[in-house]
């Protein structure tokens, strides 16, 4: 099964030097593996959202311990919204 993690940062100032790197390092480490991809909103510069894709064995609705830190650690930075969304298409249900 496939899930998303998307955790969306609206900054309450500017993004701090090298904290998307550490995000991306964060991820490459993680068991089972992690594939990030950050975007900025294409109009709002302050506005974040890093996207956190793993392949899972089962069925599992909880967010990654990975997406739970980032999610407590961007709080410094801004407002955070944290959800977690399954791939409809490779469990075979459509609901």
């Amino acid at each position: 099964m496939k899930r998303l993690e998307i955790i969306q940062l609206r900054l309450a100032g500017s993004l701090p030097d090298g904290l998307l790197e550490e995000i991306r390092q964060s991820a490459a480490s993680e068991k089972p593996p992690t594939l990030v991809s950050i975007y900025h909103r294409a109009i709002v510069e302050t506005d974040i959202a890093i996207h956190l894709r793993q392949e899972l064995p089962e069925s599992d609705n909880q967010a990654s311990n990975l997406g739970l830190r980032l999610a407590a650690a961007l709080r410094e930075y801004g407002m955070v919204e944290h959800t977690v969304w399954r791939d409809t298409m490779s469990s075979g249900q459509t609901n």
